[in-house]
């Protein structure tokens, strides 16, 4: 029988920031990986078991009587985890489907072997590294959800996700009157583009501070009109290697497909900047293809599902009291109609490895970012996986940190939310945290971090062009 243990005897525990050089795990009570075990987690999967407590009836009403007891299955199961949770109990394998392959969640069931291997023992929550575990609770959460009959594709974030876009509408709605005036303004002087890319760029970084899974879903809704507040935010960003990305874009030596991959994070008012920004790029033509990069599984909260991106420009559709946003539904569409946008849902962003392990594991992905000029990557997890959650030297370079992990041209955009960075300047970290001892984890700061290739060339197949000559017809 296993052994068990409670977060009282905790083994290896120590009461130290995570030592430089080393992942992030719970082990280090003064990390914020400890915090998030020990306060956020719990607090998650409790407001999941509350959401399938309170709208059963709901729930039953659109999918059939037969759902109650898979709802009641899940209430325990949830509730089940979440004491394993809090009480340091073992890492378990992900149940698999019976009768459909599933090589995926196989894979997470092989992972969890290679940790047993490397820590000589099954992982806790606490001990083993926090990466893991963390992804590992919504991952096997999707699991049992998908074992399911009639809720195998239920989304228990998904209100959340939908009142966060609700709840921003007035800045959703000042943005929109933006990006609706400067895709239908033809553009000759590129210090305008530049200008204008520049702001797309900064709204971007900050929507990553709308993060559901830093509040524990208790709402992060965005307020105010985001344009306006940008140069008061300028200074808080601590690393921006904004004009290298914009070099990098501005390079028309290439005159085949140019794409662009978004690596998305959270759904609502982010989603909606990074829509944004993806019609910019097609519109002045520094694109030809813009691929949006979606969870295939519920995922830390708030991140961006396909059901999420659809529901997001229907919604803008509907919303009658704002014809800008109208329109941009429209020509939103129909860039996804003439494939100069499409949806990406590739099970590697939900695996349990790190993107330094993607040339290993998944190639094929690998060479499809290769493919594209510029891969944009969002939000603090995917930051945190680019550098291996390894709490490097805050000096480190960005492009250092990413060691072998470089199919092509790489901007981070990513507010400050958990003890791992890298690229600043000499002894600006220090700086910080005579100011905030917390500033790592407060969403204040962010980072806009590139690694670019020389003499990077494109592969990519020609494809359809969507140019500002097409706005005018909608």
């Amino acid at each position: 029988m296993t052994h068990s243990r409670s977060t009282s005897d905790t083994h290896d525990v120590q009461n130290i920031s995570t030592p430089v050089g080393l992942q992030l795990s719970g082990k280090y009570k003064k990390s914020f990986a400890y915090v998030t075990i020990k306060d956020r987690l719990p607090v998650i999967l409790t407001r999941v078991i509350d959401h399938f407590s309170r709208n059963k009836e709901a729930i039953k009403n659109i999918y059939g009587e037969d759902s109650i007891d898979e709802i009641k299955y899940l209430i325990g199961f949830v509730s089940k985890l979440k004491n394993e949770l809090v009480t340091n109990k073992t890492l378990k394998p992900l149940r698999l489907h019976d009768y459909t392959s599933n090589d995926e969640a196989d894979e997470w069931n092989i992972y969890l072997e290679h940790r047993i291997d490397i820590e000589g023992e099954i992982p806790t929550w606490f001990n083993t590294i926090w990466l893991y575990c963390e992804c590992y609770m919504y991952r096997v959460l999707a699991q049992e959800i998908s074992l399911t009959v009639k809720l195998s594709r239920y989304d228990p974030f998904e209100d959340e996700k939908q009142a966060n876009f609700i709840e921003s509408i007035s800045s959703i709605s000042a943005l929109g009157s933006y990006v609706r005036h400067v895709v239908s303004t033809y553009m000759i002087d590129d210090t305008e583009k530049k200008e204008t890319f520049r702001k797309l760029l900064n709204v971007c970084l900050w929507g990553n501070r709308c993060d559901l899974s830093l509040s524990a879903g208790s709402g992060a809704s965005q307020s105010g009109d985001p344009l306006e507040i940008l140069e008061s935010l300028k200074e808080n960003i601590i690393s921006n290697d904004w004009e290298n990305v914009w070099n990098v874009l501005h390079d028309t030596t290439e005159t085949e497909c140019v794409t662009v991959d978004i690596v998305l994070d959270n759904a609502g008012y982010e989603l909606f900047t990074d829509l944004c920004l993806a019609a910019f790029l097609i519109l002045k033509q520094f694109a030809t293809k813009v691929r949006f990069y979606v969870k295939k599984y519920p995922w830390y909260v708030s991140d961006a599902t396909l059901h999420d991106f659809y529901w997001i420009l229907e919604q803008m559709g509907y919303l009658n009291s704002h014809p800008d946003l109208q329109f941009l539904s429209k020509m939103y569409f129909d860039f996804l109609d003439a494939e100069c946008w499409s949806l990406e849902e590739e099970p590697y962003w939900t695996s349990p490895y790190d993107f330094t392990k993607m040339k290993e594991k998944d190639t094929k992905l690998y060479e499809k970012l290769s493919s594209a000029k510029l891969v944009i990557f969002k939000g603090d997890l995917n930051y945190r996986k680019l550098l291996g959650d390894v709490n490097y030297e805050h000096i480190t370079t960005f492009a250092n940190a990413l060691g072998d992990f470089c199919p092509t041209n790489i901007v981070s955009l990513r507010t400050v939310k958990s003890d791992v960075c890298v690229g600043l300047q000499p002894g600006l970290s220090e700086l910080l945290f005579e100011m905030d001892d917390s500033w790592m984890v407060t969403g204040k700061y962010g980072l806009i971090q590139a690694s670019i290739l020389m003499d990077k060339s494109n592969t990519s197949s020609e494809l359809s062009t969507y140019s500002e000559e097409n706005v005018k017809t909608l």
